[in-house]
């Protein structure tokens, strides 16, 4: 299968991603936190903040996936092994760490408010680990790249 078939076909995914997440901030996350917010009258007061740090997360997964959207583009464009590659790379390290400090911030307003069930507070404990995971496996990766790139250039003033 052609290379261009399947980078294609990635981007597309990845523009369905970011679409999908984008309603999910605009329209059912201000809805569901409408709904808990009328059942709950308790912890109504958490409506706002909850919201805030889940379209906040939402945004990080966002610059995350129009990151790698725009190294798909460098990829097809046989241009990945450039210095303009490493300014995306670094885009997703810092949306990865900006994801987990989202799922920190929301374990600490939680504990200091309430707590919600344990399987919430595990998947943020998760999510932490999962964005400094991956800020990790990307920082190598990206010790690859600059690798790879200086070696190209290398290659290129010899031919």
């Amino acid at each position: 299968m052609n290379h261009r078939v399947i980078i294609d076909g990635l981007r597309i995914l990845l523009v369905a991603a970011v679409l999908v997440i984008a309603s999910i901030q605009l329209i059912f996350l201000p809805w569901l936190s409408g709904e808990v917010a009328r059942d709950l009258p308790a912890e109504a007061f958490m409506r706002w903040p909850i919201l805030g740090l889940s379209i906040a997360g939402l945004a990080c997964v966002q610059v995350g996936l129009v990151s790698m959207f725009r190294l798909l583009g460098l990829t097809k464009a046989g241009d990945v092994f450039s210095s303009r590659a490493l300014r995306w790379v670094d885009a997703i390290i810092g949306a990865a760490l900006a994801a987990s400090l989202v799922c920190a911030a929301t374990i600490v307003y939680q504990s200091f408010t309430v707590g919600g069930p344990p399987v919430w507070m595990l998947l943020l404990w998760c999510g932490v680990l999962a964005g400094i995971g991956i800020a990790l496996l990307m920082v190598v990766m990206r010790g690859l790249l600059v690798q790879a790139t200086t070696l190209r250039y290398d290659m290129e003033a010899v031919i």
